[in-house]
């Protein structure tokens, strides 16, 4: 005795479905969508084909399973609340509302085959303490994996804290030879600026004494007047004393 089918359906589009064994179950299944009203939330039971078909509607989304005749209805209506709550917490139950047929299989089947195999065992899902000790277990999986989730992130935050401590010595150590180094090349090119301006200086000396040179502004030789004095001339008319 087992849960043997499941399904969820937005009206007679079937959204997701899982067997755990062989049989007609979808046609029977698409013979009784149509008859299910989906305006008002309900919870019924079909009979089809010797098997029971317990259904729960809410909010126009159909949750059905197909059951032994003989196994009892606690089990499959506890394994419908949970499939309906699984599905409606996340993005599927949006997804529903324009989903085509059979498009949330790979997202949903594996779960649907997951709680039939879970809620076929005896004592599962028999009463509420069971539906809440299997969502408290859910819930205690869920937190251990966000516990491991935060150390592991804790480790990953230590390793940065370490690469930012290296990247923050690395830039102070750029830092210290990036200024030695401009003031290396600062005093350098002051060097080069003298070298240069006093190039310059003695170019301009040079060229301002050639032109001083060439247009006589500044003669050459020694300092005094060097040209002849002639003597006055001598007049051939000398007078001649005469001796009385």
């Amino acid at each position: 005795m087992a849960i043997l089918y499941s399904c969820i359906s937005r009206g007679t589009t079937m959204l997701a479905d899982s067997t755990s064994t062989s049989g007609n179950f979808r046609d029977v299944t698409s013979g009784l969508l149509p008859k299910i009203p989906t305006r008002n939330n309900t919870k019924t039971t079909y009979t089809a084909e010797n098997y029971k078909f317990h259904v729960v509607v809410e909010n126009g989304i159909i949750y059905m399973c197909a059951a032994d005749a003989s196994f009892d209805s606690k089990r499959p209506f506890a394994f419908l609340q949970d499939i309906k709550q699984r599905f409606t917490s996340g993005s599927l139950g949006t997804r529903a509302i324009t989903a085509s047929s059979f498009e949330l299989n790979r997202d949903f089947q594996p779960v649907l085959a997951e709680k039939m195999v879970y809620f076929s065992q005896p004592g599962a899902g028999g009463d509420q303490l069971s539906v809440l000790q299997s969502q408290v277990e859910e819930v205690k999986g869920v937190m251990t994996q966000n516990i491991d989730k935060v150390l592991a992130r804790g480790d990953r935050l230590d390793d940065l804290m370490e690469k930012t401590d290296e990247l923050e010595a690395s830039a102070d150590t750029f830092k210290k030879t990036a200024r030695k180094v401009k003031k290396k090349y600062f005093w350098k090119n002051a060097k080069m600026m003298i070298i240069l301006t006093v190039v310059i200086l003695v170019v301009l000396i040079i060229l301002t004494l050639i032109i001083l040179f060439s247009t006589g502004v500044i003669k050459t030789g020694g300092g005094g007047d060097s040209s002849p004095t002639n003597a006055p001339p001598v007049s051939p008319h000398t007078p001649r004393l005469r001796h009385f």
